[in-house]
């Protein structure tokens, strides 16, 4: 039996619930309390004295190009498969795999095949079916059918106002977000269609169009990269406001995508102090995926890999410097994603039963010490576990 006693941190779970000790036993947390003390069957444990440290959910990113993204300017500009040791240096104990512009090199069956090499080095993953295109690339031929027969797929993939696919009619987009909907009610989960937002002037057009004439379908609905201009952003508060949700991109920003991008903990702070629903933030990081700047006529200018990392570190600026509370600037990386996709509570908090995915972090925010499953993958930020193949 492996136990670990987190001693005296102050614990967000994300809730603010003071100084704690936290016991992880296997795979779960077994108690949250102060003062724990370890029965004799489980010592000797791990102990860590987390005096003056946070603990906190191990973070979620939904929104992670597993397989690489990129390609849009050549076979040399796919980006490489992920890493074990990245998500883990940023603090993320659980992510989502998905395709990007790329559905004909890289398929729905290799993300679910990195998605299990991730799983079996220590993460735990989910995948979203679909892509950029309609049809939708699938796994068995149906986006139904993907959610009732394959327990990762939590989520469709579609891509709108965007110059790498053909228009999306709202008919289209419904019927798409009804089969995402159908799937999930049969494996008893909500079923969850992330929508990437391109930079036609269109923006979330399709999507409001969608939900005028199907209100039930705004659960089910993510908008993402709605930090890459100020109108995107403003309509993605609009779905926020009528039950769907917005995902600002950690990965995005000025030097990404161009001076129009809002900077990712900047849009958090506006989107909460305009009254929009907390509950319907998200922050993904587009990890892996690939933020391109294209001319007039469709040629990239510019193109850089995101990096998964940027999870935590706009999460600290949500903190350090547009002075939000620790509980809000965790719940978009936390609470709020597990809710949206099914997996609260066991991942996404910090409470008997959860998973035991407890990041410790230091004085500035930065991960100290990061658990997942039980299994200690980083101390003092360094990390402990590696790919199979890193070095």
């Amino acid at each position: 039996m492996n136990a670990v006693l987190v001693k005296n941190a102050h614990v967000y779970a994300p809730e603010n619930l003071g100084r704690n000790d936290i016991l992880l036993v296997n795979d779960k947390i077994a108690a949250l309390a102060p003062n724990i003390t370890l029965p004799a069957c489980l010592e000797p444990a791990l102990m860590l004295d987390a005096e003056g440290r946070a603990a906190v959910p191990g973070f979620i990113d939904a929104h992670v190009h597993i397989t690489g993204g990129g390609g849009e300017a050549g076979f040399h500009t796919q980006v490489p498969p992920l890493p074990l040791s990245v998500p883990l240096s940023g603090g993320v104990t659980t992510l989502g795999g998905l395709l990007g512009t790329d559905g004909v090199t890289r398929h729905v069956d290799n993300v679910l095949a990195k998605a299990c090499s991730l799983e079996e080095e220590g993460l735990s993953t989910f995948i979203m079916t679909g892509g950029y295109p309609l049809p939708s690339p699938t796994i068995t031929g149906s986006v139904t059918r993907d959610f009732a027969c394959v327990s990762k797929v939590r989520g469709g993939k579609i891509a709108i106002a965007d110059h790498r696919v053909a228009p999306v009619s709202a008919a289209q987009l419904a019927a798409l977000a009804t089969d995402v909907r159908v799937g999930g009610m049969l494996r008893g989960i909500v079923g969850m269609l992330i929508i990437h937002i391109g930079a036609a002037p269109e923006g979330l057009a399709r999507i409001f169009e969608v939900i005028e004439q199907c209100p039930y379908l705004a659960r089910h609905l993510i908008a993402t990269h709605i930090n890459r201009s100020p109108q995107a952003f403003d309509q993605a508060m609009l779905l926020a406001r009528r039950g769907g949700f917005m995902d600002v991109s950690s990965g995005l920003n000025n030097a990404t995508l161009g001076p129009d991008t809002l900077k990712p903990s900047t849009a958090i702070a506006v989107a909460l102090r305009s009254g929009v629903p907390p509950e319907q933030i998200l922050m993904s990081s587009d990890g892996n995926g690939s933020a391109a700047r294209y001319d007039d006529q469709g040629h990239v200018e510019s193109l850089v890999a995101s990096d998964p990392r940027t999870l935590c570190a706009e999460f600290r600026d949500c903190v350090l410097a547009e002075g939000l509370s620790m509980t809000q600037a965790l719940a978009p990386i936390t609470s709020n994603v597990a809710k949206a996709f099914s997996l609260f509570p066991a991942k996404g908090a910090l409470t008997v039963g959860s998973d035991a995915d407890v990041l410790v972090l230091a004085a500035d925010l930065r991960p100290w010490s990061l658990f997942a499953k039980g299994r200690h993958m980083l101390h003092e930020g360094r990390v402990l576990c590696k790919g199979t193949f890193e070095e």
